[in-house]
This record gives C-alpha cells, sequence and structure tokens, in this order.
C-alpha cells in the first residue's frame, strides 16, 4: 500500500497527545498539514511537530491538501460540518468524540460516510486499553461466569487548566455538553463494548463544584438489550478516586482498575458481612494502549480495507444514549433509546 497521506483538524491538546505525535511515528504515514483557527496552536504545533503547511480555514485544507486520511479533533460543535467535507473528499476519518451534537447530524455524517465507502473511526480510546481488552476476552471466556451488572467510573480534575489549550470544554455553544459529553460518552461506548447494545437510560446531571454552564458531573443508569444492568459515574471535579470498570456475575467479578491492574475476584460474600475474597491479577498494565496506539489502530484499518469495531456505528449509538440521558435528566424519567 501507498502511504497515506494525513492531515489533522484541530491542534489543540488532544492532538498534541494522540493524534499528531501518532502519525508522525506511524510507517506508514506522512503528516502533510494542519489546521486550527487559532493561530497560536498552529504555532505551537509547528513548533513541537515540525509541520510546515498550516492553515486557520479546515475546509481550506482539505480542498487544497486532498489528504487520504483525515483525523477530527475540533470543538464538538464542529465535527460534523469537517467530518462530512473530509468524507465528500473521499477521505478517511478518525473523529474525536462524541461524534457530533444531534442525531441529524449524526445521520448526515452516515449518508456521507456510506456514499464515500471509507474508513470511519470514533476516538473511543478506552476499547483499546490493554485492560479492557484482557477483560473483555476473560468476560467472553465466561471466567466470571453470566455477567448481569456492569459499573464504570471515569472522573479527573476537568480539561481545564492544565490539560486543555483553551476553555471551549466550558462553552455551551462550542461544547454542547459538559462531563457527560467528554467522560460519559467513553463510559456509554463502553459499557456497550462490554454488554451490548443499551435500550434504556435514566440519568442525573449537576453543577457541583465548578463555576461553568454546563454540567461537571452526572450518573447514568443502562439497560441493556440483554436484561443486564449497569451504571456510570462521570465527573470533572476529582482529585481521587476509582477510576475503571467493574463486571459482576454468576461466579466472580473483574475488575479493571486503571491505577493498579485487572483482577478475576471470586468468593463469597454472606449476608452477615463475612467475605472470601480471592483476587487473581490479569494483566498488570491496565492503561497500556490507548493514546499511543490509536492513530496505529486507525491506518491498521485503511490498510486492511476494514470498518473498526469503534466505528461509525458505535458514534451513533454512542450519541443516542448521551443525548438520552440529558433527556432523562430534564424530564425526570427514563428514556427509550433502542
Amino acid at each position: 500500500m501507498k502511504r497515506l497521506k494525513a492531515a489533522v483538524i484541530g491542534c489543540g491538546a488532544i492532538a498534541h497527545n494522540c493524534h499528531l505525535p501518532g502519525f508522525q511515528k506511524n510507517k506508514w504515514c506522512d503528516l502533510i498539514a494542519v489546521a486550527d483557527p487559532s493561530t497560536e496552536n498552529l504555532k505551537k504545533a509547528h513548533e513541537k511537530f515540525k509541520i510546515e503547511k498550516a492553515y486557520t480555514d479546515p475546509l481550506e485544507m482539505l480542498e487544497t491538501e486532498r489528504p487520504d486520511a483525515v483525523t477530527v479533533c475540533s470543538p464538538n460543535k464542529y465535527h460534523a460540518e469537517q467530518a462530512i467535507a473530509a468524507l465528500n473528499l473521499g477521505c478517511h476519518v478518525l473523529c474525536e468524540k462524541p461524534l457530533c451534537v444531534s442525531m441529524k447530524e449524526a445521520n448526515a455524517i452516515k449518508k456521507a460516510a456510506d456514499k464515500a465507502g471509507t474508513i470511519f473511526m470514533v476516538a473511543f480510546s478506552n476499547r483499546l486499553y490493554k485492560g479492557n481488552i484482557v477483560a473483555k476476552k476473560a468476560l467472553d471466556a465466561g471466567k466470571i461466569g453470566e455477567p448481569f451488572m456492569i459499573r464504570i467510573r471515569f472522573a479527573h480534575e476537568g480539561p481545564s487548566p492544565g490539560w486543555a489549550m483553551s476553555d471551549w470544554f466550558y462553552n455551551p455553544e462550542k461544547a454542547h455538553g459538559g462531563a457527560l459529553f467528554d467522560m460519559g460518552i467513553h463510559a456509554i461506548d463502553l459499557a456497550a463494548y462490554y454488554f451490548g447494545k443499551i435500550t434504556h437510560i435514566n440519568a442525573m446531571v449537576g453543577t457541583l463544584a465548578k463555576k461553568i454552564a454546563m454540567e461537571d458531573n452526572a450518573i447514568l443508569q443502562f439497560r441493556f438489550a440483554s436484561g443486564k444492568l449497569g451504571y456510570a459515574e462521570v465527573g470533572w471535579t476529582s482529585k481521587q478516586g476509582f477510576a475503571g470498570v467493574e463486571i459482576n456475575g454468576s461466579d466472580g467479578a473483574l475488575v479493571v482498575d486503571y491505577s493498579d491492574s485487572v483482577q478475576l475476584v471470586t468468593g463469597s460474600t454472606n449476608p452477615s458481612g463475612k467475605r472470601v475474597i480471592r483476587k487473581k491479577v490479569i494483566e498488570k498494565n491496565p492503561t497500556a494502549g490507548g493514546w499511543p496506539i490509536e492513530i496505529d489502530h486507525f491506518v491498521d484499518a485503511i490498510r486492511k480495507n476494514k470498518q473498526p469495531e469503534m466505528g461509525l456505528q458505535a458514534g451513533i449509538d454512542s450519541l443516542r444514549v448521551a443525548l438520552g440521558a440529558y433527556d432523562s435528566d430534564k424530564k425526570g424519567k427514563t428514556i427509550v433509546v433502542g
């Protein structure tokens, strides 16, 4: 296969931490151009990654450079417009999460993707953590018997200050959602990765600590097509606490502790409180993978001409559930989403 001409739209923190270095180290790619309306972001990208061609207009970059592969790392508001423009030029597309901000936009992206016939991937990087890959294999192999419940907790102190290169995450016009759209979308996708299609969502969101115009915490409850249940806590206000996944089954549990290891836990719990706990570490490096291999995963899909599991449909499904969660909080009831 010929080398891929790659371009990146959006030169903020996620581009600097994942997309730009990912393309530069991939042996099948030449990173030919970047685009960002911020000249300061473009300057930083040039200084760090030595990219010569830089545009303040992403659509101009696409038309002029005609890349083979494009990643969309801009604020959520612009995902649909930029992804569709790239698809219309026959590009392979990797889009940051959430896929976009409405089901109308999602349907428009799907229409363009179906016409283009190119590879489309959504940046659900938690699927690429070694811990989740190992745990999913153990789950599918029946190591905990019949699974019935999943819980997920993804929380940190928020995108800024300290990580993001601007405050767009806290701008309702550009982000269209807070911690639920940022962190919750990962939890929703990962829940579906383990347990399959989510059919019902019940949620509460709140602004508990930050002085921002959107939610900084959310609690989500899921019902799956299989009848299984699950829940997630996501937030932008946590300095510490568990981060990862716990799956309970008839014969034990799988614990994916992002700060420690993946454990297969068996034993018993008596109503008196007496516990017998046996833990077996099945993976010592649960967060190996993720961002450092995301671009490789995208390029591998292109080379194999095979849509990735974390593809367009996964992006559409997770968006539908996330929007349903906002609707649930607003209406105070469970929302059917599938």
